[in-house]
């Protein structure tokens, strides 16, 4: 349960980071532009301090969501076998977005 509280906090300060980025960088029109600005959409792809901060919102997120998920769904019904499938089939989900949005960051960074 401290990873839960660990990746909550990490989504706070990523999230926090990411948002002032976006936000409070420079022109609100520019920075939400697709390409052209200093942080637009692209540009923040690029930037690779950023990209990682990307990647740590996304490793967070996806941990803290399955996490939760995977609490209710153990509160529903108990046992053994529930659990550990519960636990491995959102493990493998976890996995598979995890590998899709890096592929993601990835490709938009231009290093696919």
């Amino acid at each position: 349960m401290l990873l839960h509280y660990v990746t909550g906090l990490g989504i706070i300060i990523v999230g926090g980071v990411h948002l002032f980025t976006v936000f409070l960088t420079g022109s609100y029109l520019q920075n939400l532009a697709f390409i052209g600005g200093q942080y637009s959409v692209l540009a923040v792809y690029r930037n690779m301090i950023l990209a990682i901060t990307l990647e740590l919102l996304l490793v967070f997120v996806d941990y803290h969501a399955l996490n939760g998920v995977r609490v209710l769904l153990i509160e529903f019904h108990q046992g053994r076998f529930w659990e550990r499938g519960v636990s491995w089939i959102l493990t493998l989900t976890g996995v598979l977005l995890f590998i899709y949005g890096t592929r993601t960051i990835l490709i938009a960074n231009s290093l696919v």
